[in-house]
């Protein structure tokens, strides 16, 4: 269960800071200096923890945009602080997350010193999306072994994305008009975990709130968008 926490914090800010990028990538609007932070509520809507996002560089690589991000992190106390930088892309008006930067290297600590194998698919996104639009699955399988002999696989994939459609929806940042859009996650490791997510996103901003339901339909979590500097 805690590697499916760590994986939806890290996931939905990644993501949602990640989709707002440059022309070439539609009308998304990322530039350096840019900020969004965020609120991660549990079920019964209690701050749980914060991430603070910050557009770092933007720069050319041959067709591809390149972002240097960093992301603040604190629990709801705003201890246990951690702070990461990581880098996106966009290339050919669509923007890619690699799925190995959303796992959290602390949770791989239990590994040191074994052979890690890691194979993923990454989060695509287009330039412009439309309602009923489905958007490319993505996955990543990482795999530890010492001295040739298998210890553990971990396996995230996210499926069934679809855009549902559109909506307004305010938060503390505000009131955007938002593409409202669903997936489905499956974490494998000792055994499976199954969640729902939707998630609205407004196409200059990024994301402005995300909803995760467990596999009974029950609201196990949010992050709602309460600062914005761009």
């Amino acid at each position: 269960m805690e590697t499916m926490k760590i994986f939806f914090v890290i996931l939905l800010a990644f993501i949602w800071q990640g989709i707002s990028t440059a022309q070439e990538c539609g009308f998304y609007n990322l530039s350096e200096g840019m900020v969004t932070a965020y609120q991660n509520l549990d079920a019964k809507g209690k701050l749980s923890s914060t991430n603070r996002l910050t557009c770092l560089t933007v720069n050319k690589d041959g067709p591809s945009t390149l972002y240097r991000m960093k992301s603040e992190f604190a629990d709801a106390k705003n201890k246990n602080q951690s702070t990461r930088e990581y880098n996106m892309k966009c290339e050919a008006g669509k923007f890619y997350i690699d799925m190995q930067s959303m796992v959290d290297p602390k949770s791989m600590d239990a590994f040191k010193g074994m052979e890690i194998n890691v194979d993923s698919k990454d989060l695509i996104y287009p330039a412009v999306l439309s309602a009923g639009e489905v958007l490319p699955d993505a996955s990543i399988t990482i795999s530890a072994a010492t001295g040739g002999v298998s210890l553990l696989n971990l396996i995230i994939n996210v499926t069934n994305r679809v855009v549902a459609g559109t909506e307004s929806i305010t938060v503390p940042a505000g009131t955007f008009e938002c593409y409202k859009i669903t997936y489905n996650v499956e974490t494998k490791m000792m055994f499976k975990i199954f969640a729902s997510v939707t998630e609205y996103v407004n196409m200059g901003v990024g994301n402005v709130k995300t909803e995760t339901f467990d596999k009974k339909g029950n609201l196990s979590g949010s992050t709602l968008l309460v600062e914005l500097k761009k």
